[in-house]
């Protein structure tokens, strides 16, 4: 029963390293796609940069604050949905990991609770073959007191 116990605590203890070895991944992963879209930031501002230098009307003004507004709008919601993606895939792989997990843990009580069951099944048989022996020496000191 002890060696049942302490798979169990291997079991929990490798689950939670896996849930925070799972949730740095994802972490670095978003860090990453957010690095690349600072650098994207980057580029699109040194663009911008030159790009202003050529304005020389107000029309080319208008213009160039329009690209500008609109390319800013795109960034925004690539970050968005590049955030909420990577959030929705780390509670995906989370839950998954716990489901899993979860499903190990029922099949070692499993295993567990049949073993318990085997021994105790075990316990009364010894007992019970060992009741008659019992039984019968108690009945010869009885009968030894009443001689």
């Amino acid at each position: 029963m002890q060696a049942q116990l302490f798979d169990l605590y291997r079991a929990g203890i490798r689950s939670a390293t896996d849930m925070v070895k799972l949730s740095l991944e994802h972490t670095e992963r978003l860090q990453q796609q957010q690095l690349q879209l600072i650098r994207n930031a980057l580029d699109e501002s040194t663009r911008s940069g030159s790009q202003a230098a050529e304005v020389k009307n107000f029309d080319d003004m208008v213009a160039f604050n329009s690209r500008l507004a609109g390319t800013q709008l795109e960034r925004m919601a690539e970050f968005w949905a590049n955030w909420w993606r990577a959030a929705g895939d780390a509670q995906k792989s989370m839950i998954e990991q716990v489901q899993s997990q979860m499903g190990q843990a029922k099949e070692q009580m499993r295993e567990g609770y049949a073993y318990a069951v085997r021994a105790s099944e075990d316990a009364a048989r010894l007992a019970a073959s060992q009741m008659p022996g019992v039984g019968q020496e108690r009945e010869r000191k009885e009968h030894r007191k009443s001689a």
